[in-house]
């Protein structure tokens, strides 16, 4: 059962991490050596992307086991292997599993001043299947984008991009994030939405296209005007 938003929040991050395809999550703590390649804490992931909605949201090892734990009472199925002497839980052994705990449409609201989320709180609307392409940051563009479960994901090596397809609702705020993210993002479907950003695009070109300056005067042109 879910007692505060720091626990609600921890549990949305903990999700997203166990349905990650491509990273592996270990439950010790960081150094300078057992991070490498796509092999991460989940303590320091988990905690960094706390302290990006409140500085003073933190969690610690057994709350992240107990979390865990709760997680398989309710259903989840965890592949956990061994590597390097640490325990990894790479994913959930079905990635499509919903977690009855959550709601991937529940985004967190705080009352206090000096909380400054990370997570945008997009307005409600129709749920939308939209694919993107992304060239950098992938989990920078999930969390401006509420940190929504990935449907699906595929991998181009060769040009480094990422593309994933996300729910995500349609709104005059959704658009304005994704022109926040410039070139870093692309969207491919749906079409709909693509020529919303055109439009916005061709709007803003309009708006700060550079005016035509008049012709110059050349020096040799204002010295001898007139004596031929």
């Amino acid at each position: 059962m879910i007692q505060n938003d720091l626990q609600r929040l921890r549990w949305m991050i903990l999700d997203e991490a166990l349905r990650d395809p491509v990273m592996e999550y270990f439950m010790g703590e960081r150094t300078k050596t057992n991070e490498t390649g796509n092999t991460r804490s989940l303590i320091h992931y988990v905690n960094t992307r706390l302290k990006a909605v409140n500085r003073d949201f933190s969690c610690s090892k057994r709350m992240l086991q107990n979390d865990v734990a709760y997680f398989v009472q309710k259903g989840a199925r965890l592949e956990p292997r061994f590597r390097r002497g640490h325990k990894r839980i790479l994913r959930y052994i079905n990635l499509e599993w919903k977690n009855p705990l959550l709601k991937a449409a529940s985004f967190l609201k705080y009352d206090k001043e000096e909380a400054t989320p990370a997570l945008p709180i997009l307005p409600e609307g129709e749920m939308v299947p939209v694919t993107l392409r992304i060239s950098k940051d992938e989990e920078g563009v999930r969390l401006k984008f509420g940190s929504p479960e990935i449907l699906q994901r595929s991998t181009d090596a060769e040009a480094g991009t990422v593309t994933i397809q996300v729910e995500l609702p349609m709104s005059d705020v959704l658009l304005n994030v994704i022109l926040g993210m410039g070139t870093s993002v692309e969207i491919l479907a749906p079409e709909s939405l693509r020529d919303e950003l055109r439009q916005a695009i061709n709007a803003l070109q309009k708006l700060y296209k550079k005016e035509a300056s008049a012709p110059r005067k050349t020096v040799q042109g204002d010295l001898f005007e007139g004596m031929f």
